[in-house]
């Protein structure tokens, strides 16, 4: 009677919701919340036979209530049947690593408001301890209502580059796109954008030799942070879509020579060695 299908978004189609519910039920009220904030981000009535589509499926379930707002069920988003190749595999790593006895650290720059990303579900599930880091403020104040006081998490407002020092930081709006790369927040920002000159920390300061595993975010400086860091882990995720192309052989080359194997794909890029 109630079909949800989860892939890049969340597909909801009903069919003859009469036959299990009363008339005085309909319709029933579908509500997309996120698993971290637990705000509904979405919501639609739908009667009998008709369907609705939202835009994203990351981290989100689907809470089903009746016309007066009563609960009825709740579809969880599961990260081996919903995740995507890079949630899974890094998942998998993680695992991999715990069943040899060695508790997983690892390293977050760019979390944004940490509502998304391939490191949450090792968060919730207290798979890896991880230091968190984002460079926005506003987001920065969302990531630690989430996750301020959690075991094995630190978090930290800086911004990350290859050797630290001064930079002008690039902001919109919410804050939600942000970066020292000019180019990429002007192509993506529709809001009006600041800039700021702020002191940033090298990531060889927190890129040490006890971190398993990696996963930046940062708009366009991904490339040359990984080509700066000394100690590089075994399983890095990195963003390759606001890569110049020569940055993206660059890095892809580097990474290939030291031995890892690369999956690109959506804009986002893995490479993992064996372990």
């Amino acid at each position: 009677m109630i079909d949800i299908k989860y892939d890049k978004d969340i597909k909801i189609t009903t069919g003859d919701l009469s036959k299990i519910f009363t008339v005085d039920q309909l319709p029933l009220k579908f509500e997309i919340k996120n698993v971290v904030s637990k705000n509904i981000v979405w919501s639609v009535e739908l009667n009998s036979n008709m369907w609705a589509q939202y835009p994203e499926s990351e981290i989100n379930d689907v809470v089903v209530k009746d016309k007066f707002g009563k609960f009825i069920y709740q579809y969880y988003w599961d990260i081996m049947q919903h995740g995507s190749i890079f949630y899974k595999s890094l998942w998998l790593y993680c695992k991999k690593l715990i069943n040899n006895n060695i508790k997983p650290k690892g390293l977050v720059i760019g979390t944004h408001d940490g509502e998304f990303g391939e490191w949450v579900p090792l968060v919730r599930n207290y798979m890896s301890d991880m230091i968190l880091v984002e460079g926005s403020e506003k987001q920065y104040d969302k990531l630690k209502y989430n996750y301020d006081g959690k075991d094995g998490i630190k978090l930290i407002n800086s911004i990350i580059t290859p050797n630290g020092g001064s930079v002008e930081f690039f902001e919109g709006g919410r804050g939600y796109t942000n970066s020292i790369v000019e180019r990429v927040i002007k192509n993506w920002e529709t809001e009006k954008i600041y800039s700021t000159k702020k002191e940033s920390i090298s990531i060889n300061e927190l890129l040490t030799n006890d971190i398993n595993w990696l996963h930046l975010d940062v708009e366009g400086l991904d490339a040359k942070l990984i080509l700066s860091s000394k100690h590089l882990p075994n399983f890095i995720i990195f963003e390759d879509f606001n890569l110049l192309d020569d940055e993206k052989s660059s890095v892809y080359n580097y990474l290939i020579n030291k031995g890892y194997n690369l999956h690109s794909e959506s804009g986002i890029c893995m490479a993992n060695k064996s372990i």
